[in-house]
């Protein structure tokens, strides 16, 4: 037999029956953020569930009250009496079950609507990369799914933790009235139900962060399949989005049904001690009811208060399960509000001041991936004179819109600097910053709304003579009064009821709206047709005169206009001139433009 020691049992093999340190902390965290403040409304709550369960505690002893009057006869007209109770106590306790569940839902709701409300404003402050990592899908799951089983683990606790647990208390309270003997034997069963619980929640809370994680995933996928309906009817891949959404719907039928076996064997494990407990009772009783020591009433009100039990004894025993689940949804809300923002405003940090809107880059360097070497743009120099149209044109990848998104920092440069009339941008204040630059680019993001409303975003104070006075001047007017409710008419998800170049119109719309000193377009006439684009670019003639604009274009009109046109190629800016200059250099924009340019007129990015 060997002499070395056994191994200590693994954190598994053993059962949890309390919370681990990090969901203690987690716990109290929650409490401190989301319940304390409302104090007064759990003080409500508390009151209301203690009334609630003083009316339980009592309906036993009018069941002992009835049972006797009804065994020894109604001497002295008592049984007027007993029904007036039985109808006053049963009244009670329907008003206050009334009130109780609307104070706690309402409770609930508050807490998690605020949960959503302060995720969601983190989220959308956070950085642009931050947004970027992970799909939107992923991220409403969170706010929705996640938020879902906070608000059911909420529900629970209030309702096992304080209504469950108090009617077990005046239950109890009452059986030792009724028949202290028996309490201790009811009293020395339930107990022995806290090790398969407690085993049973271990195995919950680990099933509920698999699912939670998965119910992101298949968010996220359905997500991605429907906004990308026209290319799979396109492509014809029905079968093959079918196929992977079928997937995880059944990775997700799986988990929540070993969550419902894991917590469908409490039940019967309650059930069948709570069997036990009856028959040691009813036994027990006997005895003492045939000797003489109780009454039939005492037996009937006992029995009664035990089977009233049962149902807040099984929450109780699901309860862990809940917070379990709940603490695992809390961890991942918490992860998105705990979050920092990388690009912030500086200590002491000043709004920028606009005189003429020169950019100056100077050595700029950036990447997308945190220390990573391979750079989307290297050593990149540049001035902008204020109200200069400068065209940025290369191929895909050569760093373009890299340059456009590092202006107003939705990413930031991890050498050199950006300066606007002398000011670097990361010394200014962020809100100042972008308030004085408009930016169209390619992808464009339109919301369900009316043409109006998403037109205004330029600037949400605007008339409805100033919003039309921007569509006139983006060429839109026309086509939005052509629509059924003209600047009324609702466009869909992402615009979807509106051609690709009417939606680029109304982003030009909202970008003139806003009149900002700083114009970026990235690709912005990229889906305009021959004659909405000449309309678009006389506006823009117009529009950007006086005003500094930095353009990345493949339209040969565009390039053309520009005072100075700067080609790129990995990263770095290989010639700059204008574009007869550029033409008469014979070299990479005379490449570019002997064999990209089409009959159309347009250079390619």
């Amino acid at each position: 037999m060997s002499s070395a020691a056994a191994p200590p049992p693994t954190k598994k093999s053993r059962p949890n029956f309390r919370l681990d340190a990090a969901s203690r902390a987690l716990l109290k965290r929650f409490m401190d953020d989301w319940v304390w403040p409302r104090w007064r409304e759990v003080a409500t709550t508390l009151v209301l569930t203690a009334c609630l369960a003083a009316t339980t505690g009592g309906y036993p002893t009018v069941i002992k009250m009835s049972f006797d009057t009804l065994m020894e006869g109604d001497k002295g007209g008592t049984l007027w009496l007993v029904l007036a109770a039985i109808i006053g106590i049963t009244a009670l306790r329907s008003v206050f079950l009334y009130f109780q569940a609307v104070a706690t839902n309402r409770f609930v709701f508050r807490i998690t609507t605020d949960m959503q409300k302060q995720a969601f404003a983190h989220l959308i402050a956070a950085d642009f990369a931050r947004l970027s990592r992970d799909t939107p899908g992923r991220l409403v799951s969170k706010l929705t799914n996640d938020v879902g089983f906070i608000q059911t683990a909420l529900i629970s606790g209030l309702n096992s933790a304080l209504r469950d647990s108090l009617s077990v208390i005046a239950l109890v309270i009452a059986m030792l009235y009724l028949d202290w003997k028996m309490t201790l034997i009811v009293l020395g069963v339930y107990p022995l139900a806290a090790i398969p619980v407690a085993m049973i929640s271990d195995r919950l809370r680990r099933v509920a962060k698999r699912t939670q994680s998965e119910l992101g995933d298949m968010t996220s996928l359905l997500s991605e399949n429907l906004s990308g309906a026209r290319l799979i009817k396109s492509f014809r891949l029905e079968d093959y989005a079918s196929s992977k959404l079928d997937s995880s719907f059944d990775q997700v039928f799986t988990l929540k049904m070993k969550s419902v076996k894991t917590r469908a064997r409490l039940d019967p494990t309650l059930e069948a001690l709570g069997g036990m407990a009856v028959a040691g009772v009813v036994a027990f009783a006997y005895l003492r009811i045939s000797s003489g020591i109780s009454t039939v009433g005492d037996f009937m009100g006992f029995i009664t208060a035990l089977l009233m039990a049962a149902q807040p004894i099984r929450a109780l025993g699901n309860l862990a399960g809940r917070v379990h689940e709940g603490l695992a949804a809390a961890e991942s809300v918490y992860g998105i509000i705990d979050e920092k923002a990388a690009i912030t405003d500086k200590p002491g940090a000043k709004p920028l001041t606009i005189s003429n809107g020169a950019i100056t880059f100077k050595n700029v360097a950036f990447a997308y991936e945190p220390g990573g070497r391979e750079r989307a743009v290297y050593d990149f120099s540049l001035d902008v004179g204020g109200g200069e149209t400068v065209a940025l044109v290369g191929r895909s990848g050569a760093g373009k819109s890299t340059i456009v998104n590092l202006v107003p920092r939705l990413f930031d440069v991890i050498g050199g600097s950006i300066a606007i009339d002398g000011q670097d941008v990361r010394d200014v204040t962020i809100a100042s910053l972008r308030d004085q630059v408009a930016i169209v680019s390619q992808e464009i993001t339109l919301f369900d709304d009316t043409i109006a409303a998403n037109i205004a975003l330029g600037k949400l104070t605007a008339t409805d003579d100033e919003i039309v006075a921007a569509a006139k001047a983006a060429a839109a007017h026309d086509f939005i009064m052509a629509q059924p409710q003209g600047y009324q008419t609702v466009i869909g998800d992402r615009g979807g009821r509106l051609s690709g170049g009417q939606r680029q119109r109304l982003a030009l719309a909202r970008a003139i709206l806003k009149d900002a000193p700083i114009l970026l377009l990235d690709e912005a006439t990229s889906a305009l047709d021959t004659e909405s684009e000449q309309l678009v670019q006389d506006a823009l003639a117009k529009f950007t005169r006086n005003r500094t604009t930095l353009v990345i274009a493949h339209r040969l009109s565009t390039v053309q206009r520009a005072d100075l046109i700067c080609v790129m190629e990995g990263g770095f800016i290989v010639e700059r001139g204008t574009h007869a200059e550029l033409l008469a250099k014979n070299g990479s924009y005379a490449r570019l433009a002997g064999t990209t340019y089409t009959s159309a007129g347009s250079l390619a990015n």
